[in-house]
């Protein structure tokens, strides 16, 4: 049976960067992924400012800057109240320093590349930095040795069997996680209230940076992805899924027209090049994040609603965070249960309070007469503009 340093369960984008990370600082890594990429997956695939900036740092952003359209300025449109602006440089600045210790290389530019690029270009980087990566192979079960997780066990589609061994087992393989059900990572935090989403991507459309509308119980939101083509979202709460879906498509351009009516008139104008993708619920949790032999991360440790689409920004969080704690811990001769319990710690302080906005924004509850009172009361000063957007794109802490 193979020996690796680390095994990674999923190459997508937790995975991948976790891989390639650790690659890097000279480990010998494997990373198994049951898909063959590229290949698409559900996803609002937006990248706030903070996740661009991981890329940046990891030599990775060029590339894919150059293929996306990418912005500074963006809209939060709340009731009517139009609120532009951005994350301003500082504040990114600030939140790398005091997350990692330095800021070399952040960057306030947003993007929003396709998943089915994305994803395979993360792959590819895991596997020039020597990364071992074995697609269409798929996860069936950890190899356990005195209560300690020591490798996993694998299967081909084709029936053929894989078993490799490892000092940490690295699960990102998502929201569903099989890894997190076979070692009994147990739920210690679990919302259900949460959003429906529903979404297209439309040519022929006229439309620079991210818009995002919101009023009564929904949401919309709008931004120039790959190909020439926009990403265009609608959102609501869970409890009105089945009623939208009756009627899907007709209920898509309505909310367009309730909350975003001269973007609503922009999409209805554009061509649709894809069928529509949906998530009819997406329930938050947080799990026991790691374990003997074991750690979780990305959406497999916890997942929140779409509806801050913050999900990839923080999968980078977790590669660059865990893979540095286990490369200064081991050379520092420490014990991996205390390099991953130094690793939850710090990963919980920069993400319990946002988790908690997130699922509280996903409620989808209207605003009150004193939440509008106060964006009217900003929204011709651009500083608070630049601080909401920057602590709804998790950059400027909330207490803040």
């Amino acid at each position: 049976m193979e020996k690796y340093d680390f095994i990674i369960i999923g190459g997508s984008v937790s995975g991948a960067p976790t891989a390639m990370l650790l690659a890097r600082y000279g480990y010998r890594v494997l990373l198994i992924e049951k898909a063959i990429f590229p290949r698409d997956t559900n996803s609002t695939h937006f990248i706030w400012p903070r996740g661009v900036s991981y890329l940046n740092r990891w030599g990775l952003a060029q590339d894919i800057l150059q293929s996306t359209p990418h912005y500074t300025n963006l809209e939060l449109n709340i009731e009517g109240i139009s609120l532009k602006g951005c994350i301003p440089l500082e504040y990114i600045q600030n939140r790398f320093f005091d997350l990692h210790g330095e800021h070399d290389s952040v960057l306030n530019t947003y993007c929003g590349p396709r998943r089915y690029f994305l994803d395979h270009y993360l792959l590819e980087a895991a596997k020039k930095s020597g990364v071992h990566v074995r697609e269409g192979l798929s996860y069936k079960e950890p190899v356990i040795e005195n209560d300690c997780v020591v490798g996993v066990r694998a299967e081909y589609a084709d029936g053929r069997t894989y078993s490799a061994k490892t000092d940490l087992v690295i699960a990102a393989d998502g929201r569903f996680s099989k890894f997190a059900r076979d070692v009994n990572a147990d739920y210690y935090d679990y919302r259900e209230l949460s959003t429906f989403a529903y979404y297209g991507y439309y040519s022929g459309i006229k439309h620079e940076e991210l818009a995002i509308h919101k009023k009564g119980n929904y949401g919309t939101a709008i931004f120039p992805t790959q190909n020439d083509t926009h990403m265009v979202l609608v959102y609501g709460p869970t409890a009105l899924w089945d009623m939208f879906k009756e009627n899907a498509e007709k209920n898509f351009y309505n909310i367009f027209s309730f909350c975003a009516p001269e973007i609503g008139e922009l999409v209805k104008s554009g061509q649709r090049t894809e069928n529509f993708k949906a998530c009819g619920k997406m329930q938050a949790f947080q799990r026991k994040t790691y374990g003997k032999g074991w750690v979780l991360v990305g959406d497999a440790g916890s997942f929140k609603d779409q509806v801050t689409a913050m999900g990839i920004t923080h999968a980078f969080r977790d590669a660059e965070l865990l893979s540095g704690y286990l490369y200064r811990g081991l050379l520092n001769g420490n014990q991996m249960n205390e390099i991953l319990a130094g690793y939850e710690g710090i990963r919980k302080g920069d993400y319990v309070k946002y988790f908690n906005l997130v699922c509280k924004t996903a409620e989808m509850n209207a605003y009150s007469r004193e939440d509008l009172h106060y964006y009217n009361s900003i929204k011709n000063n651009q500083n608070m503009i630049n601080k909401l957007i920057a602590q709804f794109g998790d950059t400027l802490p909330l207490d803040q």
